[in-house]
């Protein structure tokens, strides 16, 4: 098997799953409602352990569904862009390819035995990434276009009970109601505080993903400027989470909440098999060892301290901007912390 045949396969078949006896057995004398859950807690996929909050919340939203025979639905929120410092900005590239084969794959067992499915609601946050990252509304709009045509690929190969949708929580209010709504959460979070510590953290991290000449020119503000506004900043970073609204969407009693790192009340199943970096600030590579291959989502930093050591693969599979060709490594690459840096 070669880059080309292993991705394709990725794209084709991730989605393809055949119960087994024992999966059988279980939906027989257990319930469809008890191998659900447990497809979902599967250590295959699950990176860190299911508090007792997390498995009741999981317990009920399969309950609310099951029981009006609706689909299994998910929340992914993530952030509705792709990092600048990365040459496949502004748009998609084989980090979300592999995130959503990884997605898919997990729910597959779902599809297959749950007659209702399941439908997977990636929730875009680029609303706020305008104001704290400073981002172009066009460049934006560029990555939320290239995701909705990747999600238009995997859907020519899923069951119709299966469904994958781009959410975007600007939707969910006008222009001016976001604002209200945000400053509103803002404002509450001055009166609390953020510790010192979370402080140097969201400020590290804002400084990171803040595009200078982006949306604004931000060029010539000096060193204390720039600290004022990092700090002012990082307000609206920790406060639009809370947004009630946003809040109720993806957090409504039928569904549940999967990301790639551990959330409360929420399943972590990392971003692929073997990484935890978030997609929309990483990238996508291919580990090939013992002529098997690994989907690898790696961080900005990571990319440049790796990118001289890899291959670059031609691939011909999805006619978009960042699919012409994979970096692919002739070995597992192993990193201290795989958590991206945004």
């Amino acid at each position: 098997m070669n880059p080309q045949e292993y991705l394709a396969q990725e794209l084709k078949a991730s989605a393809k799953y055949i119960l087994t006896e024992e999966d059988q057995k279980v939906i027989k004398f257990e319930g469809i409602g008890t191998f659900i859950f447990r497809k979902l807690k599967s250590k295959k996929f699950r990176k860190t352990k299911i508090d007792p909050s997390s498995e009741e919340v999981v317990k009920k939203a399969i309950r609310l569904n099951v029981e009006k025979n609706e689909p299994i639905k998910f929340t992914y929120p993530f952030g509705g862009y792709k990092i600048w410092r990365l040459p496949s900005y502004p748009e998609v590239d084989w980090a979300e390819f592999m995130a959503i084969a990884h997605i898919i794959q997990y729910v597959a067992p779902i599809a297959a035995a749950y007659e209702p499915g399941v439908e997977v609601f990636f929730c875009a946050d680029d609303i706020i990434i305008e104001k704290i990252d400073n981002s172009p509304r066009e460049k934006l709009d560029a990555y939320l276009s290239s995701f909705n045509k990747l999600l238009e690929e995997f859907s020519k190969y899923l069951p119709n009970n299966l469904k994958l949708t781009l959410f975007r929580a600007a939707d969910l209010f006008t222009p001016d109601e976001y604002e209200a709504e945000l400053n509103k959460a803002r404002d509450g979070l001055l009166a609390k505080g953020i510790s010192p510590e979370r402080m140097v953290e969201v400020k590290r991290l804002s400084e990171f993903n803040f595009v200078t000449k982006g949306r604004v020119d931000y060029s010539k503000l000096s060193k204390v400027e720039r600290e004022k506004m990092f700090e002012e900043l990082a307000y609206f970073g920790e406060s639009y989470l809370s947004i009630p609204k946003r809040r109720a969407f993806n957090r409504a009693e039928n569904k549940i909440v999967i990301f790639s790192n551990p959330l409360p009340n929420a399943l972590d199943i990392g971003s692929t098999k073997t990484s935890k970096a978030k997609f929309w600030a990483g990238t996508g590579v291919l580990e090939c060892e013992d002529e098997k291959y690994y989907d690898r989502i790696i961080t900005p930093k990571q990319w440049e301290e790796t990118k001289d050591e890899a291959k670059e693969v031609p691939v011909s599979l999805i006619p978009m901007m960042n699919f012409k060709k994979v970096l692919v490594f002739q070995r597992r690459l192993n990193f201290l912390s795989d958590k991206t840096d945004d």
